[in-house]
């Protein structure tokens, strides 16, 4: 009878075993396949946000890459691309960051030849994305363990931001996401999770300090990649879309509701905010990039009765991005 239950031991560790091997291979290849663009994981969404003439032409005006904030069903690319003649291909992926980028994008350059390149930044979580932010005492295990993996295995961000995108469909065709009041319950996971992680990470983002240097440093790494992968003949735009407590006490107060804390608000309420100076330093030498900063315009255009965020989500509802697309189009000089 042991030596029954011992050979059954035995041939289940055996299994364990190779399971394990198995799953490691299948991730390695994976992992490899995604890093160098071996096959085009994102061209559902390119189709999906580019008509069949835009995808079949080679010279465009502007190649755009960006997030979520790119790819929303009213997005700014779309305000820009009714209210000028030039085009647009729109490379944006939900749920993506430099790092995701930069595995795909000699794949866009491959095929096309743009006079023009926007990358679209988001001062919120951009950095945090390069490193993680985990906390074994607050967050649950499986979170940490699955954002520790992840800043390793760049693969596994795939399969987040497929779910993301699913949930991001879901805010943007929910009518209450813009009428409904800010409740702290209702308001988007992810930014909850973030502020169990560290109350102060936005303060570290925005500002650029107390360990925040290090994500800074990888994150304007992989934009140097990122810039001298083009051609120096084209124009590169960089646009910095701000967290919404940025703009003003409304978003700033409801996320103080919610945990957030900030180490110094007058640091944090700059104009000319840490990240966005910094970054301006340290990519000044490429004279053919341009940062875009419209936190001055969203100050302005903000309001009680036209808000440019969701009311439980810190993405631009259709009013935001309508405000970003016409201020694009002046920095862009469109109207010339």
């Amino acid at each position: 009878m042991k030596q029954q239950i011992f050979l059954y031991v035995k041939k289940l560790f055996r299994f364990l075993f190779q399971t394990i091997i198995v799953f490691l291979i299948v991730m390695l290849l994976f992992e490899l396949s995604y890093r160098f663009s071996i096959i085009d994981f994102y061209k559902a969404e390119f189709t999906y946000l580019n008509d069949t003439d835009s995808i079949k032409s080679k010279h465009v005006d502007y190649l755009v890459f960006g997030d979520s904030f790119s790819v929303a069903e009213n997005n700014y690319i779309n305000v820009l691309r009714k209210s000028s003649n030039k085009s647009f291909i729109n490379s944006g992926v939900s749920g993506t960051g430099i790092k995701q980028v930069n595995t795909f994008l000699n794949r866009r350059l491959e095929k096309y030849t743009p006079k023009n390149i926007i990358y679209q930044v988001y001062v919120g979580n951009d950095l945090a994305d390069v490193d993680h932010l985990t906390n074994y005492n607050k967050l649950p295990l499986i979170r940490n363990l699955y954002w520790d993996i992840s800043d390793v295995f760049i693969s596994s961000l795939y399969i987040n931001a497929k779910l993301g995108q699913f949930k991001q469909r879901k805010m943007e065709t929910d009518s209450n996401s813009i009428k409904e009041s800010f409740a702290t319950d209702s308001y988007n996971t992810r930014s909850k999770l973030y502020l169990m992680s560290d109350s102060s990470y936005l303060y570290k983002s925005i500002t650029i300090t107390e360990g925040f240097e290090k994500r800074y440093s990888i994150w304007i790494k992989e934009v140097r990649e990122f810039i001298e992968e083009l051609s120096k003949e084209s124009r590169v735009y960089i646009v910095f879309i701000p967290h919404c407590t940025q703009v003003n006490s409304f978003y700033f107060n409801n996320f103080k509701k919610m945990g957030a804390t900030f180490l110094n608000e007058d640091e944090f309420n700059k104009i000319e905010y840490g990240f966005f100076e910094k970054a301006s330093l340290d990519l000044k030498a490429y004279k053919n990039v341009s940062l875009i900063n419209p936190l001055e315009i969203f100050n302005k255009s903000d309001s009680l009765d036209h808000r440019l965020y969701y009311m439980n989500d810190p993405h631009l509802n259709d009013m935001g991005q309508k405000v970003l697309g016409d201020y694009l189009k002046e920095q862009l000089s469109l109207n010339k």
